[in-house]
């Protein structure tokens, strides 16, 4: 009995994931989980690119190396399913009903169609 006792006081707590704050953001992010740890991974979804901004919370993965998954969602108006790309004033929505919202100023670089018909060249 005494011997489990002394495992489980020995045993550190050790948390493998938390919430931080970057305070450093961009490809060489610093995050402040239990102090401040520089040069985090960020790591993103396939085929989707995001840097962290400085004060966004964050979820920390810890390991050896730290890694920063993604931020932590506002909640928004999205219903099960939709998906939100947003950077400052822009957003691309995604919605269920098959409709695509974009909001900020829409660029094309390149040729444009409407139901295969094209509307816009180079």
């Amino acid at each position: 009995m005494w011997l489990s006792k002394r495992i489980v006081q020995e045993t550190p707590e050790f948390e493998p994931a938390t919430l931080g704050t970057v305070s450093i953001g961009g490809e060489d992010a610093a995050v402040v989980t239990d102090g401040e740890k520089r040069n985090a991974r960020v790591i993103s979804p396939g085929g989707y690119c995001w840097q962290p901004s400085a004060s966004d919370s964050v979820l920390v993965i810890k390991g050896n190396e730290l890694y920063v998954p993604g931020v932590l969602q506002s909640g928004g108006a999205l219903q099960p399913g939709e998906v939100l790309i947003y950077s400052g004033g822009a957003s691309i929505r995604l919605k269920n009903s098959g409709e695509i919202e974009l909001n900020g100023r829409v660029e094309i670089s390149g040729e444009a169609f409407v139901n295969g018909r094209r509307v816009l060249t180079e």
